[in-house]
C-alpha cells in the first residue's frame, strides 16, 4: 500500500504560481526545442473555460497546426511525477488525469533543473487507464489540503510512467 503525505494548497496561489511571468523565456525556450517550425505560443492565463479544458498554452506551428498544451510546475526536483486523480475528495470530482481535457500534450517541469517532460496527453491517458488501479494501490498518495477540501495525486516514479507511455504509444490488434 503506498503512503500519503499532506501539502496545504491555495487554488488561487497555485493558478498564480504556474503564471509566473518571469517563467515565460523558460516556456518560450522548451518549446522551440521541442517544435522545432513553432511560429507563435500564446499563454491562456486566468481561471477561463480554457483553463478548466486544461489548456495553459497554445503552440502555432509553420504548418498550422494549433497544439493545446497543459503545463504543470514543480518547485523542488523529484524522481516521480504526480498524477492527480481527484480534484475535489468531498465531491468526488475527478481530478485532470480522469478529465477528458482538451489538450495535445502535458508538459510537466521541475523547475531547479529546467527538466521538462512532454507526454502526448491521448498516450498519457491510454496509459493511465490501464495502470491507473496498480499505481494507486503501489506508490504514495500526496494529498493537497485546499479550503474545505483535499485533492489526491499518485506520485509515479519517472521511469515507471514513461516505461507505461511508451507500451501505450504500441498498438497491438
Amino acid at each position: 500500500m503506498g503512503q500519503s503525505s499532506v501539502v496545504t494548497h491555495d487554488f488561487r496561489n497555485s493558478l498564480a504560481y504556474s503564471e509566473v511571468a518571469s517563467d515565460e523565456p523558460f516556456w518560450s525556450a522548451v518549446y522551440k526545442k521541442a517544435f522545432p517550425n513553432i511560429v507563435n505560443q500564446m499563454l491562456a492565463s486566468g481561471d477561463t473555460a480554457s483553463q478548466r479544458m486544461g489548456i495553459d498554452r497554445v503552440v502555432i506551428l509553420a504548418n498550422g497546426q494549433i497544439l493545446k498544451i497543459d503545463e504543470k510546475k514543480r518547485a523542488g526536483t523529484y524522481q516521480d511525477i504526480l498524477l492527480e486523480y481527484i480534484s475535489v475528495d468531498t465531491t468526488g470530482a475527478p481530478g485532470w488525469m480522469e478529465k477528458d481535457l482538451a489538450i495535445d500534450y502535458l508538459a510537466y517541469a521541475f523547475m531547479p533543473t529546467k527538466k521538462v517532460y512532454l507526454f502526448s496527453w491521448p498516450i498519457l491517458r491510454r496509459a493511465w487507464d490501464h495502470y491507473k488501479a496498480k499505481w494507486i494501490a503501489t506508490y504514495p498518495k500526496i494529498t493537497a489540503q485546499n479550503r474545505g477540501y483535499k485533492t489526491i495525486s499518485v506520485a509515479v516514479p519517472i521511469d515507471v510512467l514513461t516505461a507505461a507511455v511508451s507500451a501505450a504509444s504500441v498498438i497491438q490488434l
